[in-house]
């Protein structure tokens, strides 16, 4: 049962709040005061703080400070009045989750407060993966990291799927996006944890090879076969099998990996008798599978048994809020590595980097920032450090926007509007409609944001 703190020093407020929780059975902690507050969060297991900024002879801001410096991932909801509401924005600066003003309905406590504690048990499994993930090298496409919408979709059904480990998983998604580390996910998640991890590229192999890797071989089956070989599928006995590109494998092992699905066996090539195997099969593949059946290079019931569990992951332009924690991870890692001095991106950069189309996807990003370590040692990444590709066409010493004025003249408000609709457009999708958030990108301030956007009737959150 999650443990939630409220801090507020008006009675009414607590209790009400108290009641609110019970009902959606948390179990709530009260206190009227900061110190108290800061002593709890010290001692004992807090899942998420309800903390008014306004606590009498305590500042809500000071609170914060001290509840962070103890636990920097801890959770907390700021709970404002009208008159503070430029406080509450300086808390989100310092790391609040959210806030949500005085008077407020019980409806909207119970939304945030459960987001707030999805996001927070989101966190701890990214933890446990990285943890999982620790002494590793980079080799494979990213580090499980970001908090877009779409990844965490990803999280989530990571997380349900992990718990039903005989479900045969399908991660689709171009090159390069991250399909291996979900497949590993799964796998660190799982019962099967204990077990091993065994992948194969299904494109890589001829249909021969593939087939003896997969399921082994006894000796003398084919001419060179002069012992026996042990098949990935009884390597990973207990464990799971990853399948990587699932789309270029030859249709006749096609069906002998359908009927190891239904009925959990496998034959060694030139073997005489079934052997019983546990394993999980988690396929992934890049290529559009219903296109493939339509052309008769996929088998339609090979694809509903692998299909029993779908999962997306969707390219980086796609999720671009992703791009900058991701820069922040590679940065670190590859100047310790090479040890350089890199620390940051500049706002200049960092605009052109979120505006690329990323074709590799976070492969593609991880490759820049290497290559930016190898050849740059100084504290900030600028534009000239960037490759030329990142540019486009534009020269590097060329704005981003360009118009012509023709003899006739322009309707200049009419120019400015259309660029200002632009990016905040851009920046709304690249914030996924959070105001806070978007404000800050585009160092606006809230209230000011809010006009702009009814003026273009970009509603929030599109």
């Amino acid at each position: 049962m999650e443990r939630i703190l409220i801090v507020d020093d008006e009675a009414f407020i607590r209790e009400n709040l108290e009641r609110i929780l019970e009902e959606d059975g948390y179990h709530p902690l009260s206190t009227d005061n900061g110190d108290d507050a800061i002593r709890e969060v010290g001692e004992s297991d807090v899942d998420l703080v309800l903390l008014d900024l306004n606590l009498g002879v305590q500042s809500g801001l000071d609170v914060l400070r001290a509840l962070r410096e103890i636990d920097p991932g801890i959770l907390v909801i700021i709970i404002t009045g009208y008159g503070t509401v430029e406080s509450a924005v300086e808390a989100l600066k310092m790391g609040a989750y959210d806030y949500i003003k005085k008077p407020f309905k019980a409806d909207a406590i119970r939304l945030i407060v459960r987001l707030a504690l999805e996001t927070q048990n989101l966190r701890r499994e990214v933890r446990q993966l990285r943890r999982g993930s620790q002494g590793k090298d980079l080799s494979g496409d990213n580090m499980m990291i970001g908090s877009s919408a779409q990844l965490t979709q990803v999280y989530r059904q990571i997380r349900e799927v992990a718990k039903h480990e005989t479900s045969t998983v399908l991660i689709t998604g171009e090159s390069g996006t991250g399909k291996e580390l979900v497949a590993k996910s799964i796998h660190q998640l799982s019962p099967r944890n204990g077990k091993p991890f065994i992948e194969i590229n299904c494109g890589s192999l001829p249909f021969n090879l593939l087939e003896t890797e997969l399921f082994g071989h006894e000796r003398g089956a084919f001419t060179d076969a002069k012992n026996r070989k042990i098949g990935l599928f009884e390597e990973a006995n207990g464990g799971t099998i990853f399948l990587d590109e699932i789309g270029e494998m030859d249709m006749n092992l096609q069906v002998k990996l359908l009927r190891v699905l239904e009925d959990r066996k496998i034959r060694r090539l030139g073997g005489s008798r079934s052997i019983d195997i546990d394993v999980r099969v988690v396929a992934a593949t890049n290529l559009g599978l219903k296109e493939a059946i339509e052309q008769k290079n996929f088998r339609e019931d090979l694809y509903y048994r692998l299909n029993v569990f779908p999962i997306h992951v969707a390219p980086l332009r796609d999720r671009r809020e992703d791009i900058p924690p991701l820069l922040d991870f590679f940065l670190r890692h590859f100047s310790k590595e090479f040890h350089k001095n890199v620390r940051e991106v500049s706002r200049s950069a960092l605009d052109l980097l979120m505006r690329y189309h990323w074709p590799g996807n976070v492969r593609e990003l991880r490759n820049v920032v290497e290559r930016i370590c190898i050849m740059h040692n100084q504290e900030t990444i600028t534009p000239d450090c960037l490759p030329r590709e990142i540019w486009g066409d534009k020269p590097k010493d060329q704005a981003s926007f360009e118009c012509q004025i023709p003899p006739e003249g322009i309707m200049f408000e009419d120019i400015v509007g259309r660029l200002e609709k632009d990016l905040i457009s851009q920046a709304v999708v690249i914030t996924g409609g959070n105001v806070a958030k978007t404000a800050r990108l585009l160092n606006l301030p809230r209230g000011t944001l809010r006009y702009k956007m009814e003026k273009y009737n970009l509603a929030e959150g599109s």
